[in-house]
Formats: C-alpha cells, structure tokens, sequence
C-alpha cells in the first residue's frame, strides 16, 4: 500500500540549516509541510545555556559535541546576533523568539516544534508567531555562521 506523504520532520534552526538546501525544497515542491525540529537547537539558541555550566548526566546535551564548553564558546557569535536582532523589536524579545521567527518566516508550510517543559517557555516560544521580522533583521539572521562541531 501507498500512503501520501502530508509532513517532513527534520532538524532546521539557526545552527543546522542543510534541510535548507534540499529538504525544504523537496516539501515545498509537493505541497508537503515542514516540521522544524529543534529550532532552538536543543536549547542553545536561547541564550540561556553558559558555555561550561554542565548538564545533568541524564541530559542527552551532556555526551554531545556541540555541547561541549569549547564548542559553546565558539558557537556564542549565534546567540549575540540572535540578541542583537532581538534588542531591536524591544526588551521583552528574546533569542529563542527571533530563531522561531526566523523559522516562520520561511512559510505557511514550516512549523517549528521547540521541545521545553515549562510551561513559561511554552508561552514565551508561541510569542514568536507576533515577531515580524524585518528584511534586515532575516538577512542578518541568515548571516550568522553555523554551528561549528557536530552531533557524530
């Protein structure tokens, strides 16, 4: 049997854009949507991780690369222009809701799908469908670099 294929789910965040160049264009062309799994990349884009704090041995994070005190370090210039962008829309926009707007504005068919549980970054994530980016603000987002280190 054949089943018609209505939805994509692939890693696609400010870090890890490769589903850019492929993926997405493949679902674009069918008329197939786009879940966007960790925008936030794994919670890095947020701003709230320090580079060196650790993670609880059960968090997956504390065994990957990325994740790594040098590895944060190095990948900090993503979370300073995230903060650049959003200390333009106001004091109360964060880095995480820039990476999901950045995500949203790439179509009706991309959905981003941020994991948290807490239901105060639940709130703070949905904000992000309000946040209009301006042509400036996505092309300064689609500059910063990607994420060095990877997850092998």
């Amino acid at each position: 049997q054949i089943f018609p294929v209505s939805a994509v789910q692939a890693e696609l965040s400010v870090w890890s854009r490769e589903a850019l160049d492929s993926l997405l264009p493949w679902c674009v062309a069918r008329g197939i949507g786009f879940l966007a799994a960790m925008p936030l990349g794994n919670g890095f884009l947020t701003g709230t991780l320090t580079p060196g704090g650790g993670f609880e041995r059960d968090d997956l994070r504390a065994r990957h690369p990325r994740f790594t005190a040098d590895m944060m370090a190095a990948n900090q210039q993503l979370v300073v222009g995230l903060r650049r962008v959003a200390a333009r829309h106001g004091a109360d926009v964060t880095p995480a809701q820039v990476a999901l707007a950045w995500i949203l504005s790439l179509g009706p068919h991309v959905v981003p799908v941020p994991g948290t549980k807490q239901a105060r970054w639940a709130a703070e994530n949905a904000a992000a469908h309000a946040l209009r980016l301006t042509v400036a603000d996505l092309a300064e987002v689609a500059a910063l670099p990607p994420a060095r280190g990877s997850w092998d």
